[in-house]
């Protein structure tokens, strides 16, 4: 009897709070996994994302890349599009490198899935799927829910950092969130990333919040943004934080919410839950990855919402521990 290869997977970033996570779930999942980082530990493959000669010996004989390390300069996904293969980009980047790499997509041999995490990526699924029922909305709403005191890495850190402070005072809205966190004043968030929704959005105002599971970090975040002290807020209220001993995840709730506005009344709304953000956003990699390699293939840059619907990933994610809650609607 024939016995199938393993699917091949190359982790970009593998030793960060992320890409370790990432590396464990798709080992989990069955697939043969590579850990890459710049400075490899024993079995580890090296990859420096600034040598594109490194890139091409690292990236080359996988069936999938996964990259969990935000470069801005994008030149995997550049050299996966140019020669060939297929990667997911799950890292926390500005939505105009997404835009960016699209613009040099064209004619493209490869496949790049970018946003392809929990948030973005499930919240960018459920979103086409909330317009697609009520397609006379003229607004999304988004509210990001995070902790303060979980593991992450330095860019995880600058991600957030750099969507506090954007402006000198960002929007507040109220949102019936589910327990534990309640309904509370949510704060406005990185506005030039427009949820990361793509070409779903087009057309229609996009407004993001973030939540803080800690409501006294939140709180403090509220009276800087009051006192138009936000821009300057310190790194030290959401930082770094070293991954917790033994390399288990973290599990505090989460429960991004998502909403269809229509003239300021609220359509329909979902939450995405889950107990674990970077679980989950490994989780997701991998429920994205099946659905991507079990497709025809098409070169280009893509989003979660152009390769999937709702219900075609719903129960992997239901079984990875991700839950799609009907709130209004």
């Amino acid at each position: 009897m024939e016995v199938r290869r393993a699917n091949r997977a190359l982790i970009i970033g593998a030793q960060g709070v992320l890409g370790a996570l990432t590396a464990r779930m798709f080992a989990s999942a069955g697939w043969d996994v590579r850990p890459a980082a710049r400075h490899p530990r024993s079995g580890q493959t090296e990859i420096d994302l600034d040598l594109p000669d490194s890139i091409a010996a690292a990236c080359d004989d996988h069936d999938l890349v996964v990259n969990t390390v935000p470069h801005p300069d994008l030149l995997a996904e550049r050299y996966i599009l140019e020669r060939g293969g297929t990667l997911i980009n799950i890292s926390a980047l500005p939505a105009a490198a997404g835009r960016a790499l699209r613009g040099v997509a064209a004619g493209a041999r490869g496949t790049v899935l970018m946003n392809a995490g929990l948030a973005p990526g499930v919240t960018t699924v459920v979103a086409t799927d909330l317009l697609r029922r009520s397609p006379e909305a003229d607004e999304l709403e988004l509210v990001f829910t995070l902790s303060s005191q979980i593991p992450r890495g330095p860019a995880s850190a600058q991600f957030i950092h750099r969507g506090l402070t954007g402006v000198a005072r960002h929007r507040t809205t109220r949102v019936p969130l589910p327990s534990p966190f309640s309904e509370r004043n949510c704060l406005g968030f990185g506005e030039g990333d427009a949820g990361w929704l793509g070409g779903v959005a087009e057309g229609r105002i996009v407004r993001q919040y973030i939540c803080l599971n800690e409501q006294g970090v939140h709180e403090r975040l509220l009276e800087l943004n009051r006192a138009d002290g936000i821009s300057v807020s310190p790194r030290s209220l959401i930082g770094p934080r070293k991954a917790i001993s033994g390399g288990f995840a973290s599990d505090e709730p989460v429960a991004h919410w998502i909403a269809a506005i229509r003239r300021g009344r609220r359509l329909g709304a979902r939450t995405v839950e889950c107990a674990g953000d970077y679980l989950h956003a490994a989780k997701s990699a991998v429920v994205f990855a099946d659905v991507l390699l079990g497709r025809r293939r098409t070169g280009g840059c893509f989003d979660p919402d152009e390769i999937c619907t709702l219900a075609d990933i719903e129960p992997a994610l239901r079984d990875a521990g991700v839950t799609i809650v009907p709130r209004i609607g």
